[in-house]
């Protein structure tokens, strides 16, 4: 059985405020937007025209009314600059005296090894210029100027005005002079017979000399020992030699032994110099490491 509605649950009421929408923006929110507005325009005209109106020493100091004054920059960066005089001058940066010590003789280390090595090149323009037979004394005084003065540096004082003849003319020499001693060497002497002084003649215009044997002691084979020396090289052996010879065969090589002797005193000093001055050098370099 179905219940008929009540009637006055379904009439309407007739006062209309009931039917009114509520009021959602009133006066007093349109207020408080004014109100915000206000604040934001303030506060961006005091920020923007304050400085130029007031001036910064009162913005200053209504700020920061406690504030110390900036420090200069100087001032800042060198804490101690106000308790020193401007005039005062920089500390001197100190060394450890060990290591200054060693740095000195290594300085001078440096410097002794470059006065040897120069020396032991004047040494070798030296010895260069006296293989010739031109004068060398200009490349003696280079040597004196970096060596002390030696009794083989003085030695060769007198030598390099005029040079000595080389091994090369030294070797054709004494082929030339072997002859004559070769001849002279076969002179019969005072008291011969008419034979002896005829071959003798005889060999002075021919002359017959035996090279091929350079062992005994006939004339013949120290002369031919004599220029096997000379063909080596070897001046010293060659005037030993030839110093063993007979007086009347020697005498005739004596202009020969004279220019021989000048050679072998120039290699002789020149050698004893050369030794010295390597010598330094060595020793320098090592004591400079």
């Amino acid at each position: 059985m179905t219940l008929a509605p009540d009637p006055t649950e379904i009439t309407p009421p007739k006062d209309p405020t009931i039917y009114a929408r509520p009021r959602l923006m009133g006066p007093g929110f349109w207020v408080a937007i004014a109100f915000g507005v206000l604040c934001i325009a303030g506060g961006y005209g005091l920020a923007k025209f304050g400085p130029k109106l007031t001036g910064p020493g009162v913005l200053n100091e209504s700020a920061a009314p406690a504030e110390a004054p900036a420090a200069p920059e100087s001032a800042s960066r060198h804490p101690t600059a106000e308790l020193e005089p401007a005039s005062r001058p920089a500390a001197p940066i100190t060394t450890d005296p060990a290591l200054e010590g060693r740095i000195a003789d290594l300085e001078a280390g440096q410097a002794r090894l470059t006065e040897a090595a120069g020396a032991a090149l004047a040494v070798a323009a030296l010895s260069e210029a006296a293989q010739s037979s031109r004068p060398f004394d200009r490349e003696l005084s280079q040597v004196e100027a970096v060596l002390p003065i030696s009794v083989d540096v003085r030695g060769l004082r007198r030598l390099a005005e005029t040079g000595a003849p080389t091994r090369a003319a030294l070797t054709e020499e004494l082929d030339d002079a072997a002859s004559r001693a070769s001849v002279a060497a076969r002179d019969p002497g005072e008291g011969a017979g008419l034979w002896a002084r005829a071959s003798h003649a005889l060999a002075a215009i021919v002359t017959v000399r035996y090279v091929g044997s350079t062992t005994g002691t006939s004339p013949d084979a120290m002369l031919a020992r004599a220029q096997r020396l000379m063909d080596e090289g070897d001046v010293e052996g060659a005037l030993q030699v030839v110093d063993r010879l007979p007086e009347r065969v020697r005498t005739t090589l004596t202009d020969w032994r004279l220019r021989a002797e000048r050679r072998a005193e120039v290699d002789r000093r020149i050698a004893v110099i050369r030794g010295e001055a390597l010598a330094d050098l060595a020793q320098t370099r090592r004591a400079a490491r």
